[in-house]
């Protein structure tokens, strides 16, 4: 059967049951939160400000949720974590029951929700390494769980449009509360063993800093993560200007937002799918800058096309090339450390990827605003292929960074 490696191992079937019930419940509260904010305030500038709150803990708990995660039994943590998303969930489908028309718990529940994301996001793939223990096999786990999420992203809001249309927002809420449940429960089904948390630096401020210089020294976060921040800054924002997109280039509709957002998110899924097919990291060493360089390709181009049936393409790689940038950049640090690091390095890489993104989303539609949506997607397809290139020349001078993946730091 044409399956991803890590399916050898039956914890990891568990875990994919698991966790892709949960994402789909997690992308049907998503939609159903922002459709509810905006049927109360009707202000798209809102929808903004909630997308902010979603996004910005990664960025302000980036460093903190990762020593969290290194200090205290994953397997715990991650069991909280998604009791709180629960019980969050349950309080969205009352406020939402009972007819609450004030915008601000909604607000406070995107807030507290990114939270948890900032937390739960590391834990769990630190979590990975225990699931699949075999090193090889790793990046293949990590690549399930990216073709699960993308999977989610593609069904979910879907689902969340039906739910909407024929019963209400409460309900979306509790699908999300249920689903959470089934991680829950595949995560006790695994039957993981006890795990041993590993020593780790000094208490508070100087065990924050030591764990920054670590890891400052380790040369694959050196290298890599700057190229991940320049992504994040400037690769991710166009999902958020794509109504304006549509709308600009060619003249379209929601359908034509729709269709747009598809190829999109079929790219990523596309290429997730391919990465969770591999059984080392020799793909990932190369996609490393590849990635990016087709991503700045890709943006140039689609920012000069006016016909759609040509951009559709171009947002297929675009796709394709974000999450393969963000997949070896994962993949690569993850395997630069010892488990007693792995959930440091995964809340800097997710700080630097998610964490910046809605920085990159206000200063994309503020340059937007200056000089229009076409330049500005030049001027950021520009500022990613130039990262890119650079990126290859310095890896290029120095081929013993590739060579400390898998070598620990000290």
């Amino acid at each position: 059967m044409w399956l991803p490696p890590a399916f050898e191992k039956p914890r990891m079937r568990y875990y994919a049951l698991g966790h892709g019930v949960s994402v789909l419940g997690g992308w049907i509260q998503s939609t159903a939160l922002a459709w509810l904010v905006f049927r109360l305030t009707g202000s798209v500038s809102m929808l903004g400000v909630m997308g902010f709150l979603l996004q910005i803990p990664f960025l302000l708990l980036g460093p903190v949720t990762g020593m969290v995660v290194d200090r205290v039994p994953r397997l715990t943590l991650l069991v909280i974590i998604d009791a709180a998303i629960i019980a969050l969930s349950f309080v969205l489908a009352a406020l939402a029951w009972f007819d609450v028309r004030s915008v601000w718990p909604y607000l406070v529940a995107a807030v507290l929700q990114g939270t948890f994301n900032a937390f739960e996001m590391p834990t769990r793939q630190a979590l990975l390494a225990v699931i699949v223990e075999e090193r090889a096999l790793q990046p293949s786990a990590l690549g399930v769980s990216a073709t699960l999420f993308n999977a989610g992203r593609l069904v979910g809001p879907a689902i969340a449009g039906l739910l909407l249309l024929y019963v209400s927002e409460a309900w979306c809420f509790i699908a999300n509360g249920l689903c959470t449940m089934v991680i829950i429960w595949s995560l006790y089904a695994m039957r993981l063993p006890k795990e041993e948390v590993a020593p780790q630096p000094a208490s508070g401020r100087v065990g924050f800093m030591d764990s920054l210089s670590t890891l400052g020294k380790l040369p694959a976060a050196r290298y890599l993560l700057p190229m991940m921040a320049c992504i994040g800054l400037f690769g991710v924002p166009y999902v958020h200007l794509m109504p304006a997109i549509a709308a600009e280039f060619f003249q379209g509709s929601s359908s034509t937002f729709g269709l747009m957002m598809s190829a999109s998110g079929f790219g990523a899924f596309a290429a997730a799918l391919f990465l969770s097919m591999q059984r080392n990291t020799n793909l990932q060493r190369k996609l490393v800058t590849w990635a990016p360089m087709a991503l700045g390709l890709a943006f140039a181009l689609f920012a000069l096309s006016r016909t759609l049936w040509l951009s559709l393409p171009m947002l297929v790689v675009i796709g394709a090339s974000v999450m393969c940038s963000a997949n070896a950049t994962n993949v690569l640090l993850q395997q630069s450390v010892s488990d007693a690091w792995r959930g440091r390095v995964v809340g800097l890489y997710a700080m630097s990827f998610q964490g910046l993104g809605p920085i990159g989303t206000l200063l994309s539609g503020t340059v937007a605003s200056w000089v229009g949506l076409s330049p500005m997607l030049l001027i950021n397809a520009l500022l990613i292929f130039s990262a890119a290139a650079v990126l290859t020349l310095k890896l290029k001078a120095r081929p013993d960074v590739m060579a400390t993946i898998g070598v620990e730091p000290t």
